[in-house]
């Protein structure tokens, strides 16, 4: 049993599993104390606690940490709420809206003079979005508004905008070991994480022969891969072209890019509930989203600077 009696302590859980009436809780999450009974899970936990109304933590040279402390919580609060999925989930069959007016708009705005540089002109914009852990079960228009995905959701962006630009486009898969795709994750989940997953991607026919065409990772989540796997920086720009199919899982395994089985669509596998909470991604992504700068999306423009340099320093978490 943890024991934490005060709500003025703050607490961040940093490795192992607490759970509680609700469910549990993964490391990264944060809570206050007396919220509900928390039960370690297994061995042991490891909790941060910040007593907030202690007499150290209203000392005055704390006042920039407790300031940017803050601005930290409301910006997470934010980023829990915006990664919410409504409550109505959409019918399975309708994930992969092509007619949806913004797909349209955006597709029209991709098209090109030929099969080939129309691909590549949506492979690139989808492959830009930054790649953040979350809920899949959404429609490929509310993927383009959120302007970011995971594997699943960039490929169904990918799908429906090159469908809506008259390209034959579908789905592939590759399995994946979580020894690759866990350097994306802070390193406290691994322990969490199944050893083997099924990653999607998208696939496009180009000169009568299906494409791998794997948009899942922009410039600066491969950056983290390239990092800790040196000798593949030539997945570096990604692009796609007839007869040069790009997938860095293939590349990774050396798999032939063509030999992939091609589907119409993820329904099933999309509308899986996820295990994981809202909370739980957001502290899933907080690897990619210092890559990737997300960060700054649900901090308020006075507060950037500040925890940019806290950051920097390695005074916030």
């Amino acid at each position: 049993m943890l024991d934490v009696h005060s709500a003025d302590q703050l607490c961040v859980l940093l490795q192992g599993v607490l759970t509680h009436d609700q469910g549990w809780l993964s490391p990264g999450c944060h809570f206050r104390g007396q919220t509900q009974q928390m039960t370690v899970k297994g061995a042991q936990a490891v909790v941060w606690v910040l007593d907030m109304a202690g007499a150290d933590w209203a000392r005055a040279d704390k006042a920039v940490l407790r300031r940017a402390l803050d601005a930290a919580l409301v910006a997470a609060e934010s980023a829990v709420a915006a990664s919410t999925p409504p409550r109505g989930l959409p019918d399975p069959e309708t994930l992969c809206d092509v007619d949806h007016p913004a797909i349209r708009r955006r597709a029209a705005r991709l098209l090109r003079t030929t099969e080939e540089a129309t691909a590549q002109a949506v492979f690139a914009f989808v492959q830009a979005m930054p790649y953040r852990f979350g809920n899949w079960q959404e429609r490929a228009s509310d993927t383009l508004a959120r302007g970011s995905g995971m594997c699943t959701t960039k490929a169904n962006l990918q799908v429906a905008l090159m469908r809506a630009c008259g390209l034959d486009a579908g789905f592939a898969e590759v399995p994946m070991e979580m020894s690759v795709l866990g350097k994306l994750m802070p390193d406290a989940w691994l322990p969490l994480m199944r050893p083997k997953v099924r990653h999607y991607f998208g696939a496009v026919k180009l000169g009568g022969r299906w494409h791998a065409a794997d948009s899942s990772y922009n410039d600066d989540s491969m950056r983290i891969y390239l990092e800790q796997i040196p000798g593949f920086d030539y997945l570096l720009p990604a692009r796609i072209s007839t007869g040069t199919p790009y997938s860095p899982a293939h590349s990774h395994d050396g798999l032939d890019m063509f030999d992939i089985a091609v589907v119409p669509h993820l329904n099933e596998e999309m509308s899986k509930k996820s295990r994981f909470s809202p909370m739980q991604f957001e502290a899933l992504n907080t690897r990619l989203d210092r890559a990737q700068g997300c960060w700054q999306k649900w901090v308020s423009a006075d507060h950037r600077d500040l925890l940019a340099e806290e950051q920097q320093g390695g005074r916030v978490a």
